[in-house]
């Protein structure tokens, strides 16, 4: 396949964000070609949360029911010793009537992300989305008019668009070749992830289990798939005396014990290593390309938000894409893009950075309003494990990793727990008053929701809105 091609949009990279992008713009209407290096798509589980607003996304792009046959319902955290000790509830599942539930028709759900991929990629061909994988798009230039790119590979070809979207993951070749920069700070240490299949009944017992800090082990156990084709994912960090190059040596082990079952079998399908940080690009947009999910925003894992992140960076961006492409509105509207989705990216990058220094069990780090220096010691003590330390003390509150309880307490200073603008902000004025719980937040919005949202009592908070 070779020639120009004429497009509205270039999505470039196909994972979560990207695919979810085309998805929304063919859905529009809109014309989208999307390129990917890869040959198809995720072979490993990555994000498993999906939040209440991604939920309502994929439902409004008709594929909620695809993602819930595809996964299974959020079981929450628990804390053990090892998965066939006695468990302590660390983040319980959503309760059926929870407070506000009746604002969306959407739960949260348990889905993980090589699943939902290739639903998103079916649903954007079936919209008219050209979706190219084993392609790669080099030679990006925005030419003041126009998007221009070069594909090599599968899908060869020259394309001319109207805009382009950089959806390609963290270490972005187009962010930087835009040369945007980003502002933010690494999390030490070097994190571990095998997937694995086993037979776990014997641990279970009957228990059903969705995530789970093995404090024996120091490592986590994670639900993958769903019960018709469960398979298992531990966490842990690089150790001491491993070597880098033989770590498939040392996991089974820490798989047993994490199981609690020493005479356990597993059978590895995989090992991975990587590194995590906090970060946010300093522009999400330069001329006629825009910076999604990843290339805009990198967080460590703990709290589910990246993946949710990039999905509901890609639902901003595309429909008002789709006004400018079809000629409703101008292309100023898209600046509202960054001003709308960088607060949102600082906010919860910045909570994603606080969780991951939260030891389960006990209070959050008091907040500081710039990065710490660490010093040489406590630097190397939070490097022996990426995130949160390991504590044999019984939780008093959810926290750490997953989707744990709101904190108003953030890295870049105190907020307004019902908007997340920093004091002192002009846009909000009103008297903040008790919401659930006994937290606080604006008076419009009812107390303690987030940006945009609905408060409990059902008014909408625009202090952070443009």
């Amino acid at each position: 396949m070779t020639g120009i091609v004429e497009t509205d949009v270039l999505v470039v990279g196909g994972g979560l964000t990207g695919l979810a992008a085309a998805a929304f713009l063919a859905r529009h209407g809109v014309r989208v070609l999307l390129a990917e290096r890869h040959p198809g798509t995720s072979t490993h589980p990555k994000a498993r949360l999906v939040n209440v607003r991604s939920m309502e996304l994929y439902r409004a792009l008709g594929v909620e029911g695809a993602v819930r046959a595809a996964g299974e319902p959020n079981a929450g955290f628990v804390l053990a010793d090892t998965l066939a000790s006695e468990h302590e509830a660390w983040i319980p599942p959503p309760p059926d009537e929870a407070p506000g539930g009746d604002l969306s028709p959407c739960r949260p759900y348990s889905c993980d992300q090589d699943r939902i991929e290739p639903i998103l990629r079916a649903r954007a061909v079936e919209l008219g989305a050209d979706v190219r994988f084993a392609t790669t798009a080099t030679a990006v230039v925005d030419r003041g008019d126009r998007v221009t790119a070069t594909l090599d590979g599968a899908g060869a070809a020259t394309v001319h668009a109207r805009y382009a979207i950089a959806a390609d993951g963290a270490h972005s070749p187009l962010r930087d070749r835009l040369g945007i920069g980003r502002h933010g700070e690494p999390v030490p240490g070097t994190a571990v992830s095998v997937l694995f299949r086993a037979d776990l009944g014997p641990a279970l017992r009957g228990r059903r289990v969705d995530a789970l800090l093995a404090r024996a082990a120091e490592a986590f156990l994670f639900a993958r798939g769903n019960p018709a084709e469960r398979r298992w994912q531990l966490g842990t960090y690089l150790r001491p005396g491993w070597d880098p190059r033989r770590i498939d040596a040392y996991v089974r082990d820490v798989i047993r014990a994490a199981a609690g079952l020493p005479d356990l079998d597993p059978f590895v399908e995989g090992v991975q290593t990587w590194t995590s940080g906090a970060y946010v690009a300093d522009r999400f947009r330069s001329g006629r390309v825009f910076l999604v999910g990843d290339a805009a925003h990198v967080m460590p894992p703990y709290g589910g938000f990246g993946g949710n992140t990039g999905v509901q960076d890609a639902h901003n961006l595309t429909w008002k894409l789709a006004a400018v492409c079809g000629g409703d509105a101008p292309d100023a509207l898209l600046d509202t893009y960054e001003s709308e989705r960088a607060p949102i990216a600082e906010l919860t990058v910045g909570q994603a950075l606080l969780r991951s220094r939260k030891t389960p069990g006990q209070p959050p780090p008091p907040t500081r309003s710039t990065p710490p220096r660490s010093s040489s010691a406590s630097a190397t003590r939070r490097a022996t494990a990426p995130g949160p330390a390991w504590s044999r003390t019984p939780p008093t509150r959810p926290g750490g990793p997953g989707p744990a309880r709101r904190t108003s307490s953030s890295p870049t200073g105190a907020a307004c727990s019902t908007c997340s603008t920093r004091p002192p902000s002009p846009r909000c004025t009103t008297p903040p008053r008790a919401g659930r719980h006994g937290r606080t937040g604006c008076a419009r919005s009812g107390g303690n929701r987030s940006p945009g949202g609905t408060g409990s009592g059902g008014r909408r908070c625009t202090a952070a809105e443009p």
